[in-house]
């Protein structure tokens, strides 16, 4: 998978491949789309490397959304129709859709849009192009916002910090056999950062930046030293990593890639 790059002052988006170092450049979406609304982008790359790199495009208002998908092949967008938030099942009232593009995680094919205090999320197959809904747990008082992400097995999972501690859902069928958010655990993380970070126990911010293949990442804000430290969570093995310093929380992408294929041995040495 790619990471794309945009900005207000040119009339194309990039696409890049750490791994192969490729850049793509490609048209931005016409202006139809883009009016009066921002526009967020996800890359879709070919699996095992054949076939055309996927870029969807997506537009957010509280009355409905839009998505649009370019191929590297044709270099052309394809306009799907503005979907009406009221037509999107399951149907809410309109007091609650509050949503805008800058926010969506894109897990097992499914781009997911958790807004603050929403009763729902906005979800858009990647596959149809079409838009639904997915209930969401109720808030919890002192949460961080709700991210969407998936395990190792690949299955839905939501993860929030209420302070110092992670809480984590699974969407899976319960005794009645009815798909729903269900509490997986809570893992208290006081302990493990400070043995890790040696920070005192009032860090200004813990956030979760993305969940990847059943690893939470986050990073920390230790206000008084004005640290930040970039951290991994396995949700398999209930470890955290310290992976490294970093300068602008905000600004990070975790990008998960193949260990490059020019360090990988592939034929037995005839040495002896």
């Amino acid at each position: 998978m790619g990471t794309s790059f945009s900005s207000a002052t040119t009339d194309h988006i990039a696409v890049y491949n750490p791994l192969t170092r490729a850049l793509h450049l490609f048209p931005i979406p016409p202006d139809e789309m883009r009016e009066n609304t921002c526009v967020e982008y996800h890359v879709l790359s070919p699996e095992e490397d054949k076939g055309p790199l996927r870029v969807i495009s997506v537009c957010h208002k509280n009355s409905g959304a839009q998505a649009a998908v370019l191929t590297s092949e044709t270099r052309k967008w394809q306009i799907f129709p503005w979907v009406d938030a009221a037509s999107m099942e399951p149907a809410l009232q309109p007091r609650d859709e509050k949503y805008s593009s800058d926010n969506g995680k894109l897990v097992n094919g499914l781009i997911y849009w958790i807004e603050a205090r929403q009763t729902s999320a906005r979800v858009l197959n990647t596959t149809t192009l079409q838009f639904s809904r997915i209930d969401l747990l109720p808030h919890i008082q002192g949460q961080g916002a709700f991210t969407a992400g998936e395990t190792r097995a690949g299955k839905l999972c939501i993860v929030c910090t209420v302070k110092l501690t992670l809480f984590v859902w699974f969407w899976r069928a319960d005794e009645d056999g009815i798909e729903r958010w269900m509490l997986h655990k809570t893992f208290p993380l006081l302990w493990a950062i400070y043995e890790l970070t040696y920070c005192s126990f009032d860090l200004h911010k813990l956030q979760i930046l993305t969940i990847v293949n059943g690893f939470v990442y986050l990073s920390i804000y230790h206000e008084p030293d004005h640290d930040v430290w970039f951290l991994s969570f396995c949700l398999e093995t209930e470890k955290l990593d310290k992976l490294c310093p970093i300068l602008h929380p905000d600004r990070l992408c975790p990008y998960i890639m193949a260990w490059p294929p020019s360090l990988v041995l592939n034929k037995p040495s005839s040495s002896s």
